[in-house]
């Protein structure tokens, strides 16, 4: 009936299968676990051969790194049942109902032949991390945390696939974009591709928590790959007009565009830059973080036109 789907990288993710096992078990569930190690540091092996001795659990492993979204496309493909249920390798169950109300959600939906998607949500531990940890916890806390009602205002633009039940079938009409192999916009794709598609989405509060919180300073260089990415997806235009509008980042940058402040405003960040470094990495200014996303676009933009 369930195939639960982790890209695994570098995690040790026992504690979280452990939990999907006995709550899959209790419910008497026809289910399977697939796990993907992604070519992952050699010392993080025994973790995922140590799931893999479970009966329900499907180990896949990969010599190189394929990034997420071939990942999770290829466990789509590969997984056995009609529903699907994605998370995240760094995340962990907060509520011991977690698998029986996403199953409540499949049976209010059984009758469908049509392809849907359910996003559960994410949750952030009460304890704040120490200072060097600091900046990823208060930006998924401010920024990411949203309850269902919020999510779906705009569910679309609110999606994630860190906590994502579907169904087999609606790999047939979207997949994650291979070639973003790199952190940040391959799930923002993906929702343009279910709206496009006119795949509904709902979301509900069944939450799980988000446990990698990386260091300051690995948060903010995957930030810049996020720009990065942000940018090629704009110059391919895989983005429409709407998430151009919607995007916060990009509104700023137009206006700059519009008034022709680009070039001072990207000169006084350049010039501005290690003080925004400090206020980031020792702060974790979310404030000076939303300045360096502006100077990392300036600088991506600035290169593109040179090489254009």
């Amino acid at each position: 009936m369930l195939s639960i789907l982790i890209p695994a990288y570098n995690v040790d993710l026992r504690h979280l299968v452990r939990d999907l096992l006995r709550q899959c078990r209790q419910l008497g569930l026809t289910f399977e676990v697939l796990v993907e190690d992604d070519a992952s540091d050699a010392a993080y092996h025994r973790f995922y051969e140590d799931v893999a001795h479970e009966p329900e659990v499907v180990l896949l492993t990969n010599e190189e790194n394929q990034g997420r979204s071939k990942v999770r496309n290829h466990l789509a493909d590969t997984a056995r049942y009609p529903y699907l249920l994605f998370m995240d390798c760094d995340a962990n169950v907060k509520k011991p109902d977690y698998i029986s109300h996403y199953l409540q959600c499949i049976r209010s939906r059984s009758a469908e032949s049509k392809p849907f998607v359910v996003s559960g949500g994410l949750a952030y531990r009460e304890q704040m991390p120490e200072e060097d940890h600091r900046l990823r916890w208060k930006y998924g806390v401010r920024r990411e945390v949203r309850t269902s009602a919020r999510r779906n205002l705009k569910p679309y633009a609110a999606f994630t696939p860190f906590n994502m039940l579907t169904t087999k079938n609606l790999f047939q009409i979207c997949r994650f974009d291979e070639s973003i192999s790199t952190y940040g916009f391959e799930d923002t794709l993906f929702g343009i591709q279910l709206q496009m598609a006119d795949v509904p989405v709902e979301h509900v509060d069944n939450e799980l928590y988000h446990d990698g919180i990386d260091a300051n300073y690995v948060f903010l260089l995957k930030v810049k790959t996020s720009v990065e990415n942000l940018v090629r997806l704009h110059r391919d235009r895989k983005l429409p007009d709407s998430f151009l509008q919607n995007s916060r980042l990009m509104r700023m940058y137009a206006k700059c565009e519009h008034y022709h402040l680009t070039l001072p405003v990207h000169k006084t960040l350049n010039a501005l830059e290690k003080i925004l470094q400090h206020f980031i990495l020792k702060k974790s200014s979310l404030l000076a973080l939303d300045l360096m996303k502006m100077k990392f676009l300036c600088d991506r933009m600035a290169g593109d036109s040179v090489t254009d």
